[in-house]
């Protein structure tokens, strides 16, 4: 082959290169476009089932340790688990662990949704969703959501830590205007006999794009030990605060004490 030929060869290639990334970029784009407190809802888990099983840390240059020898995994999770009307919604999770929503959220146990921050994509799988489009002005907004996602080569408490620090992307608006940001100390409980940590991050000021936006929202992450798919299980309950029909505390507290093992 010339030189010539060598040459366009390579020009071709980083065409064909250039264009599958540009394609990436736009369909994350697309599919993540999120203000700083709103919430939509992307994909089925089973379009993108790896998203969550652990998520990519950019600022890591090494990957991130394997998973101990037979620890079961799951593509995608647990097909959602239908109840009589009136009785507290379970959704089963890929990390072996099961909690329950209230009976008049929206079950999006095959579902993931999150925020598109500067930061990169905060995806949660196996949601649930309190007051879904709740305000016109922003499609698809809600006043809370849960979910879960999963985390290798950390303990529990570096996993909660880090996760809860995520709330200062989350609640910057695309100006770069932040919230204020105030962490609790850790909780210490148990989770089906297992050791499990709670941080709950306040956001206050929060710099709002529209109506729908809170002017204060609460951000609680859940760390235990996972039965399947990744090491630690990062449990969210995300709520606005500030609004009519605002998710209660207690409300909040009582999902949380649901968590248990998926075969308890």
């Amino acid at each position: 082959m010339t030189e010539d030929g060598s040459r366009k060869d390579l020009y071709r290639a980083q065409l064909r290169i250039g264009g599958a990334i540009a394609g990436l970029y736009a369909f994350f784009l697309i599919m993540g476009q999120i203000s700083n407190a709103h919430i939509d809802e992307l994909p089925s888990a089973e379009s993108l089932a790896t998203e969550l099983a652990p998520p990519v840390n950019t600022t890591i240059t090494t990957p991130p340790p394997p998973l101990p020898p037979r620890f079961p995994s799951l593509d995608r999770p647990p097909p959602e688990i239908e109840v009589e009307p009136g009785q507290p919604q379970p959704i089963a999770t890929k990390f072996g662990l099961t909690y329950d929503i209230p009976p008049d959220w929206r079950n999006g146990s095959d579902a993931i949704a999150g925020w598109s921050t500067a930061a990169g994509l905060i995806a949660f799988g196996a949601i649930g969703e309190y007051a879904y489009d709740f305000c016109e002005a922003s499609d698809g907004a809600k006043l809370a959501m849960t979910g879960a996602t999963g985390r290798n080569g950390v303990d529990i408490d570096t996993a909660a830590q880090e996760w809860v620090h995520k709330a200062q992307a989350i609640f910057t608006d695309k100006k770069g205007n932040t919230a204020h940001i105030a962490y609790s100390k850790p909780t210490e409980f148990t989770i089906s006999g297992r050791p499990a940590i709670r941080y709950t991050a306040t956001a206050t000021n929060i710099p709002a794009d529209n109506e729908c936006d809170p002017p204060s929202a609460t951000f609680d992450i859940v760390a235990t030990p996972s039965y399947a798919t990744a090491e630690v299980m990062i449990f969210l309950v995300q709520s606005h605060q500030g609004l009519p029909n605002a998710l209660a505390q207690d409300t909040i507290d009582q999902i949380i004490s649901t968590i248990r093992r998926t075969t308890d």
